[in-house]
């Protein structure tokens, strides 16, 4: 399981603005980090598929697909939201996710599934993807 949490430049004076507009920034905040949870999900199920129901290269038992983390719930610590993502570990066949993710001596990393989370191109569409949730809500005056 990993924690993301808003990453776009830029976000600290955009807060400040809907902030200024009136507007709601922690249901802001909160919009952003349940899509942002919501494209992981997306990626992970598209490049995880092929482990749905055998596995692949025989190290992996099917049942690491059904750990794909599909719940919305942001967590706030003090002005610090974070959502999970990725896969629970600690569910059965969870820890596949790790060989999986970044590979082993005798096995190497599954791009697809690395990506889905930690790929440039993946960063690039979530930091892109809050920046466009952040300013329509300023552009709504904060709603």
């Amino acid at each position: 399981m990993a924690k993301m949490s808003i990453i776009f430049d830029g976000f600290k004076d955009l807060a400040a603005d809907i902030d200024r507009a009136g507007g709601d920034l922690k249901t802001a905040v909160d919009d952003a980090l349940v899509q942002t949870q919501e494209l992981i999900q997306s990626n992970l199920n598209s490049a995880a598929a092929v482990y749905a129901s055998k596995g692949r290269k025989g190290y992996a038992t099917g049942k690491m697909y059904g750990t794909i983390i599909n719940d919305h719930a942001v967590s706030w610590s003090g002005a610090i939201a974070t959502v999970d993502v990725g896969f629970r570990i600690s569910d059965d066949g969870g820890w596949h996710s790790i060989f999986i993710m970044y590979g082993t001596a005798k096995m190497s990393k599954d791009i697809a599934v690395f990506n889905a989370i930690k790929g440039t191109a993946t960063k690039n569409a979530i930091a892109k993807l809050q920046e466009e949730v952040m300013m329509n809500y300023l552009k709504l005056g904060g709603k």
